[in-house]
């Protein structure tokens, strides 16, 4: 009982404290300018251990099944979102404060006029669409292993 006591006294202020919400953005600023090379690297470096996985996939005989081609195409999305996400945060470091309208807000809007720079900065926050279809190749290629080590424990 006194434990039980203990343990919502602690844990109900932490979770209080946790579930405070912020705004998240697909493109966030970092520190400057450590910050956002650091990351960059980051998606460099993820980009090139996504390339390996998908060649060493191609390459290696023995993984032919359907679970590793949904695989190998998570590989090819993730890498075009990498590379738009690093056009992305490329792109933001070269905007300005007025090039937009109600910025940071749920109505923000690219000031006119249109730039090379606005639209691609417009284009990669729509990164959703390679991401989300990335990842359902993913629980797919994952599913369709268990379904496979499934059918291979009942023999």
């Amino acid at each position: 009982m006194k434990q039980t006591l203990f343990i919502q006294s602690i844990g109900l202020p932490v979770l209080l404290v946790l579930g405070q919400t912020e705004s998240a953005w697909a493109l966030q600023s970092h520190g400057a300018p450590e910050g956002i090379y650091v990351h960059q690297m980051a998606h460099l470096l993820f980009m090139g251990a996504l390339a390996y996985l998908y060649w060493h996939t191609r390459r290696s005989p023995v993984l032919v099944s359907k679970g590793w081609k949904y695989l190998q195409l998570f590989c090819i999305l993730l890498f075009c979102w990498n590379v738009l996400a690093f056009i992305g945060h490329t792109a933001f470091e070269h905007l300005v404060a007025t090039d937009f309208i109600q910025r940071e807000s749920w109505g923000e809007q690219l000031a006119p006029p249109l730039s090379v720079t606005k639209v691609l900065y417009f284009i990669s926050k729509m990164d959703h669409f390679l991401y989300v279809p990335a990842l359902i190749a993913l629980v797919i290629g994952l599913r369709t292993f268990y379904l496979e080590a499934r059918m291979e424990a009942a023999r």
